[in-house]
């Protein structure tokens, strides 16, 4: 019994470390994804307008926001891409050269990053699955068409790289070029922008963030355009929603862990009470109280958890350790954003997890060593 009751708490706790890694591993790794194509908070006009103004009033509102860690201007224009096999319907997002792209850079196929330098050049960096409709691959041309007054209108431009979208079809409708050849398509000055990215410090407080930049362009701004702030989790509801549904199924295994955990123990202190009845009625007999009595099998009961709890560990971490060096379990990358099963390892919430998880578990089987006080010494005594 000592046995299943050490496998137990040591299957329990190893299921909840690796459960929780795997959960948090997917909301770090889909929100950074998020972050990554299309940026934590976008500041845009939304009153019809396809332009806003860039100001150096605007942009000192935006980033002087707290937990605002850098902006990016960016300008869209929405076409047909066209190449040898095909066409798809294309968003072009125009970018300055001091946009972020170590997320891009980190999921490219092949070629380079648009290069944006002195001289504009007509590049252009598509996601691998628009590519393949179309038939694209690098240093390819393709053509844009734009519709303009009711004229088709035909760009044609280089392919400069292929990337890895990873957010499916929200992702791979997005093409990267400099910012100029948007803002000559749209026929703007280069003053004018379609809004910013804004990257944050932490992306967890993307909401309230972008909440501070509402207010204080409400109550600073002094444009004539309707300017508005929308964090990524508002703008992606579903992607979100999906994440936050994560949370439950963690606290369901968990719940289920430890009434596994507690059960085994409980049931194994009473066992170990029970075959040394005779015991404890000759403790009681030479004046030793309940609660002292209680406490020896208390003891016993933390050596026990105690070695499930070593056990378990050990073989989460090693698992997990395995999974994150190795990437051994794979995923349906269109169905789950994520090649393989993310993990995320932070010693504060293991060491948190352990203390909480041994805390329920011996409270509880310490309230099992109640039965001490039933037994009668006279009728112990002659128990065999």
């Amino acid at each position: 019994m000592v046995r299943i009751a050490t496998a137990a708490v040591a299957v329990s706790i190893a299921v909840v470390v690796i459960s929780l890694a795997v959960i948090f591993g997917f909301k770090e790794q889909i929100s950074a994804l998020v972050s990554g194509t299309v940026a934590d908070i976008t500041v845009s006009e939304f009153a019809g307008k396809q332009s806003i103004n860039d100001t150096e009033a605007l942009r000192r509102i935006i980033s002087s926001t707290e937990n605002v860690a850098h902006i990016e201007r960016y300008a869209l224009r929405g076409c047909v891409i066209r190449g040898e096999k095909g066409a798809a319907g294309l968003a072009l997002k125009g970018i300055d050269a001091d946009a972020d792209l170590s997320f891009v850079d980190e999921r490219l196929e092949s070629g380079t990053t648009p290069r944006i330098e002195e001289a504009r050049r007509k590049e252009i960096l598509l996601s691998q699955s628009i590519a393949s409709k179309i038939g694209a691959k690098t240093n390819s041309r393709v053509e844009l068409l734009l519709l303009e007054d009711g004229t088709p209108r035909r760009e044609v431009f280089k392919v400069c790289g292929l990337y890895n979208s990873a957010l499916g079809d929200t992702g791979a409708e997005l093409a990267l070029t400099d910012i100029r050849n948007v803002q000559k398509l749209n026929g703007w000055e280069s003053s004018q922008i379609s809004g910013y990215n804004c990257l944050l410090h932490d992306n967890q407080f993307s909401g309230t963030t972008a909440d501070i930049i509402n207010l204080r362009l409400m109550r600073e701004y002094e444009g004539e355009e309707s300017i508005v702030a929308e964090s990524s989790r508002d703008k992606y509801t579903d992607i979100f929603g999906w994440l936050e549904t994560h949370d439950i199924n963690a606290a369901v295994i968990t719940t289920i862990m430890l009434i596994v955990a507690i059960f085994n123990m409980v049931t194994a202190i009473l066992i170990l009470v029970l075959e040394r009845t005779r015991m404890v009625g000759i403790l009681k007999s030479l004046g030793m109280q309940n609660r002292t009595i209680r406490q020896i099998f208390t003891h016993r009961a933390a050596r026990i958890i105690g070695v499930g709890i070593a056990i378990g560990n050990a073989l989460a971490l090693a698992l997990l350790l395995l999974q994150q060096r190795f990437h051994l379990v794979k995923l349906d990358e269109e169905g789950y954003f994520l090649s393989e099963i993310p993990v995320a390892l932070d010693a504060w919430w293991i060491v948190a997890v352990n203390v909480a998880f041994v805390a329920i578990v011996l409270a509880a089987t310490h309230l099992a060593t109640a039965i001490v006080g039933r037994i009668k010494v006279a009728e112990a005594i002659k128990y065999n």
